[in-house]
């Protein structure tokens, strides 16, 4: 994905209109709700019979371009939803759905998670968005670290540029005495093997002890925790669905 692209004069009148657009949808609304305000919860019976059809299929096109760029975006910068969420003032579960298209956001909502991609609402709509093209091989160096770069969890994902995948795949290592956030919480279910080491994992009130070649298969709704207890290098492989995390 190209970095820094700025369209050209023809371009950026067009992407300028189409963000004009969708501000004018919401001048209407209370500055104190614009923020709560989604495409899908505009009422069709305000729209006229004849204008519904082509109005539901442009906003359905809509939604579905903003949620495929914001997943492009946020893996091109590396971070998880969760990242994303902290730092644009949102929830987990709120990126989850925007970007699997449950959803579309308001304008205010859609700025500020592109302030925290390091885009805007001219670039974001610009005719000129070219679509990365999916690898099949991916190389150490692609691999995209979730995690910060102090911390002593490495989650790697395998990242291969694809918007169509249904699956999540990292590849985990935790330093000696080192552990997950507390209780962590997503939509989905993950699958996983140790690799090496051992790893503890707590699911509510139950605790697990797993050691090198066990494997465990999760629901990942219910808040859970990975420990290594020990004074090694523990590794794990995972996959999980959806591919969000």
């Amino acid at each position: 994905m190209p970095e820094n692209h700025k369209p050209n004069s023809t371009t950026k009148s067009k992407a300028e209109t189409a963000v004009t657009d969708i501000e004018n949808d919401v001048d209407s609304v209370d500055d104190k709700k614009v923020a709560d305000i989604e495409i899908d919860d505009i009422d069709d019976d305000e729209l006229n019979d004849s204008e519904t059809a082509s109005t539901s299929e442009a906003d359905e096109s809509l939604k579905e371009d903003i949620g495929k760029k914001i997943n492009q975006l946020r893996l091109a910068k590396g971070y998880s939803q969760r990242k994303l969420a902290k730092l644009s003032g949102l929830t987990n579960t709120s990126i989850s759905s925007i970007e699997r298209n449950k959803v579309s956001p308001a304008v205010n909502t859609l700025k500020a998670i592109l302030t925290v991609l390091g885009s805007d609402l001219t670039t974001f709509f610009s005719d000129e968005w070219k679509e990365p093209k999916a690898r099949v091989i991916v190389t150490p160096k692609d691999l995209l670290e979730l995690n910060e770069p102090n911390s002593k969890v490495s989650l790697k994902q395998v990242y291969n540029c694809s918007t169509t995948r249904n699956l999540g795949f990292l590849i985990e290592t935790y330093q000696p005495n080192s552990s997950t956030e507390e209780k962590i919480a997503h939509e989905g279910e993950e699958i996983g093997t140790v690799i090496e080491g051992k790893i503890i994992i707590r699911i509510e009130d139950s605790t697990y002890l797993l050691n090198q070649g066990d494997s465990y298969v999760i629901d990942t709704i219910q808040p859970h925790t990975f420990i290594n207890p020990t004074d090694s290098i523990t590794r794990i492989v995972s996959a999980h669905t959806p591919t969000t995390y």
